[in-house]
């Protein structure tokens, strides 16, 4: 069947009825691996939410908060209280106890729905919870009480409406908290005109029609996976598609996936992008003649991957540059956009280049990024003060600095906050990480400045080896590519670099780690016993366990920190120190340590 010209919902009630019509035209909503979701099945689920709302006596502008692994019963709440007029906030479920009581207690939510597990802990005590219990998406949300206390009983009981809908453009859509842990949480604020302008370009730049197959498996509890996830596949009434949460083992099947649902549009992190290009087996997940854009999102695309991306796949690659702030988005690089290695252009708002003195920069002089739009958050949740810090007269103050090129398109060249001021000397990270990233030893890097009591900061590069290179060799490569000042001053190996949902580094641990005593060289193997030592102290560094806590049998089911990124330093450690080189194929294969130590001991005899 051809795709349907869908006219774009301007509002609340015109999504309403949008998605009711592909209700009628029996369309599927969302597939995961083994489940799928119609949009009949969805439009009764908000009914059913809505009747909630009302039991709980809830009225336009009260908060809900959502904090469940159940993904059905969190988008259904979330989108239910979009379009009745309510303010939901959605976080991730392993969200620590104080920092939900926190963001709780600014926002004062009506209702609270999170994982039934959860619901007994202290700060519950003081709202009205709902514990999620985990319903299946293929039997429905409502077939079977779990739990006469808990969200399924609660919405079986209740008496179905439709949502309101008749909401202003200027009232608020949700909240996301992007920063603060308790004392000071800071809830990016997003109204109905934001969000519903912010659908349209996202529509119109990457082409999204109703035949669309949107592949997203990030986080719902950041924008690029809520809002580009099922927000934006309902406003264009087409199908979301939800792998499992992403781990280097299941490369293969998350890759397969894309192919077997027939993707159009597989959304992801540079991180992700980086295990794909260097453990994917094939080179033609994206080979249907249906798919459109590999688009890369949250952080910088670095111009190598971004080649090697489109050179194997033979794909268009976009890489999209906003914040939480812009709804999603802001300015976009790729065919027709803007060159590769740029952030590109800005569509539908405008950006501008501002120096400290807050006058604007000529075009190709360094200044911080501001941008301006419909799509433009109007501040943060009760918190004047972090308000006024970030907007001024409407512009939004990204934080990055940036320069304008003649062509009207935008780079990133540092960040304002992570600069390094050093014996009077400032430095961009970002500088020294390019630079790094040229070594072919170096997989990822990120660089911050650490105390120092004579320069006042020195830099700190952690680099992920994918090959062998001492810090003696990195730094004589930095000293051929930067200014003296600027080489860093330590260069340390790290198994991982921590990284958050979305996959951006986390500063603040990483200046942690780097700030530990360097770790002493794994044990040396001659033996089949000495290389299972060696699997298993490397293990615990990767993880960051003691290594009591690890036996050969321990797995990814059983290791709570074995993540894809743990995955690659802990492959990496292990080839390092027993100076050989696993093939991709085992590599993925990894899931437990016994079979990394078998893997070794393979490859050993082979060479």
């Amino acid at each position: 069947m051809a795709s349907e010209a869908v006219t774009m919902p301007r509002n609340a009630a015109e999504l309403v009825a949008l998605i009711d019509r592909r209700a009628d035209q029996g369309a599927v909503f969302i597939e995961w691996q083994d489940a799928r979701l119609t949009y009949a099945d969805f439009a009764e689920d908000l009914r059913r939410f809505c009747g909630l709302f009302s039991a709980h006596e809830l009225i336009p502008g009260d908060r809900i908060v959502i904090a469940t692994e159940t993904e059905r019963q969190a988008i259904g709440a979330f989108t239910a209280a979009l379009l009745d007029g309510l303010v939901p906030i959605m976080l991730t479920p392993q969200t620590p106890a104080p920092r939900i009581a926190a963001i709780a207690a600014l926002v004062e939510p009506g209702l609270v729905f999170i994982d039934a597990a959860r619901s007994a802990e202290d700060w519950c005590g003081r709202y009205t919870v709902l514990g999620v219990t985990g319903s299946s998406p293929r039997r429905g949300l409502f077939g079977r009480k779990r739990d006469d206390r808990g969200l399924d009983a609660a919405l079986a009981k209740t008496e179905p409406r439709a949502p309101r809908a008749a909401i202003g453009d200027g009232e608020l859509a949700y909240i996301l908290f992007t920063s603060g842990t308790t004392s000071e949480p800071k809830g990016v604020m997003v109204t109905h005109r934001n969000l519903f302008t912010h659908l349209a370009t996202l529509a119109r730049v990457l082409h999204y029609d109703t035949d669309s197959r949107i592949f997203n498996g990030m986080v719902l509890a950041h924008a690029d996976g809520l809002i580009q996830g099922p927000i934006q596949a309902l406003f264009c009434g087409c199908r979301l598609i939800r792998p499992p949460a992403f781990r280097a083992p299941e490369l293969e099947a998350h890759l397969n996936m894309v192919r077997a649902h027939s993707a159009t549009h597989f959304l992801t992190v540079p991180a992700i992008l980086t295990l794909i290009d260097r453990y994917a087996v094939h080179d033609d997940y994206l080979a249907a003649p249906e798919f459109r854009f590999l688009v890369s999102v949250a952080a910088k695309l670095e111009i190598p991957l971004w080649q090697r991306l489109e050179t194997r796949f033979g794909r268009p690659v976009i890489n999209m540059y906003g914040l939480t702030e812009t709804v999603a988005s802001a300015l976009y690089a790729g065919p027709d956009l803007g060159p590769i290695g740029t952030i590109g252009q800005p569509v539908d708002c405008l950006a501008k280049i501002v120096l400290p003195d807050g006058s604007e920069a000529e075009a190709g002089a360094p200044g911080e990024i501001w941008l301006r739009g419909d799509n433009v958050s109007p501040g943060y949740y009760r918190a004047p003060d972090a308000t006024l810090e970030k907007f001024a007269d409407g512009w939004l103050k990204t934080g990055d600095l940036g320069v304008e090129d003649p062509d009207g398109t935008y780079r990133i060249v540092g960040r304002l906050k992570t600069a390094i001021m050093s014996g009077g000397f400032l430095i961009q990270p970002e500088e020294i990480d390019e630079a790094l990233l040229r070594h072919e030893a170096v997989a990822e890097v990120a660089t911050v400045g650490l105390e120092d009591p004579d320069l006042g900061e020195i830099a700190v590069s952690a680099v992920v080896l994918d090959g062998a290179a001492d810090e003696a060799a990195l730094t004589a490569h930095c000293a051929a590519y930067l200014e003296p000042q600027k080489v860093p001053k330590r260069i340390a190996p790290v198994a991982e670099i921590p990284r958050g949902d979305a996959g951006k580094p986390q500063l603040a641990r990483l200046r942690d780690l780097l700030a530990e005593p360097d770790n002493q060289p794994l044990p040396s193997a001659n033996g089949t016993n000495d290389i299972a030592e060696t699997v298993l102290v490397a293990a615990a560094r990767s993880f960051r366990v003691p290594r009591e806590t690890l036996s050969l049998d321990s797995s990814t089911e059983t290791v709570e920190r074995w993540d894809s990124f743990a995955h690659v330093g802990l492959i990496v450690a292990v080839e390092s120190a027993l100076n050989l080189r696993l093939p991709t194929r085992e590599v993925i294969a990894v899931k437990t340590l016994k079979g990394l130590a078998e893997a070794a001991a393979r490859q050993r005899e082979r060479s």
